[in-house]
């Protein structure tokens, strides 16, 4: 988890945790009740996540996916954003981000801006992004382009509005951002620019040395969504 995030989120985790042993408890007792049910609402708030499929409530364009055992809404969802995270006793193992892209940093400055109608060349001509070569990919029969992307040349004297060490991406509603810090993470970005006429953003990261055993569980996730809610 990057630093500042950290701190602020130890205690969140014990109490993600507690409430992940206590829905597995319940789990148990009510035996095989997930196959059949109704997707329910995401909570809008940092909370543990029973199995299950889930809908957005506020973030636009709705959508639905499934998610299995030991995953939290990590992040207060926005009309923008939505965190997932996959957790492990006091500590995530990775997460899950969906953006509504509506504006980008321009890069080198705080500087907001229009997201560019082509957000995967975007990505490509960043002076502070190593991308890969993108491959194309469909997310719940919306198609787009997907690609691994690392921070990289960033300036020993940079700063931006999240602060040093880190490169900011996306300006999200509530005064929120989506940054990329410049540390030992990999992350995998799929960007879709038509879902309902909007460009969505969907990515998964973690530290490096978890990102193989992190990737297939998050695939699942992506793999399972499905666009208009529940």
């Amino acid at each position: 988890m990057y630093p500042q995030r950290r701190i602020v989120r130890q205690a969140l985790m014990l109490g993600l945790l507690v409430t992940l042993v206590v829905l597995a408890l319940s789990a148990c007792t009510a035996g095989g009740q997930e196959e059949g049910t109704k997707a329910r609402p995401l909570p809008e708030d940092e909370k543990a996540l029973h199995p299950g499929e889930y809908h957005s409530v506020i973030f636009k364009p709705s959508l639905s996916f499934h998610v299995g055992k030991g995953w939290a809404n990590t992040e207060a969802q926005l009309p923008d954003s939505i965190e997932v995270g996959e957790v492990e006793q006091h500590e995530e193992i990775g997460w899950i981000n969906f953006v509504n892209v509506k504006e980008v940093f321009k890069p080198g400055t705080t500087k907001v801006v229009d997201t560019p109608k082509d957000l995967v060349g975007w990505y490509q001509h960043h002076p502070y992004l190593k991308t890969d070569k993108p491959e194309s990919v469909t997310v719940g029969g919306a198609k787009g382009e997907q690609a691994d992307v690392l921070v990289k040349d960033l300036p020993e004297d940079y700063y931006g509005v999240c602060g040093r060490g880190c490169v900011d991406i996306f300006n999200l509603s509530g005064g929120k951002q989506t940054t990329y810090h410049y540390e030992a993470h990999k992350r995998r970005v799929i960007v879709l620019e038509d879902v309902k006429g909007e460009t969505v953003y969907i990515a998964f990261s973690s530290a490096a040395d978890r990102f193989d055993e992190f990737t297939p569980e998050a695939q699942k996730v992506v793999d399972s969504v499905k666009w208009g809610g529940s």
